[in-house]
């Protein structure tokens, strides 16, 4: 609900950093109230959901980490506080890594053109 409703397409600085402090209020939740009741060593669906759950908390934080780095609109991610694609700036891959301390960096790879040119999506 929080990703749908703060990094969906239409998007702001303030809605994806309150998302990102949800998403990692879940995660404190995740990793110190999680129960799984079922001890079963064969087909453990609790435990196979737990597992996704924390994957899809995972890949819900380097969303949100990432979107609100990205101080551009360009194809579906729409920010509202940055309406304008920036190619000069964003025309990149964002690439995130895991530090040690568990937060996310952000480093960035030049996208290389080939066949078809970027450009601007209007509808």
């Amino acid at each position: 609900t929080v990703m749908a409703r703060f990094v969906g397409v239409f998007r702001t600085e303030e809605g994806m950093q309150q998302a990102l402090d949800a998403i990692r209020e879940l995660k404190v939740r995740y990793q110190t109230d999680l129960c799984i009741d079922d001890r079963g060593h064969i087909f453990n669906h609790d435990l196979l959901e737990a597992w996704e759950l924390g994957a899809l908390l995972d890949i819900a934080e380097v969303t949100a980490v990432a979107a609100l780095a990205r101080q551009e609109s360009r194809g579906a991610h729409s920010r509202e506080d940055f309406p304008k694609r920036d190619d000069e700036n964003w025309l990149v891959h964002s690439l995130a890594h895991r530090q040690p301390d568990g937060s996310i960096n952000l480093t960035y790879k030049p996208v290389v053109i080939t066949r078809y040119e970027p450009k601007e999506r209007v509808y």
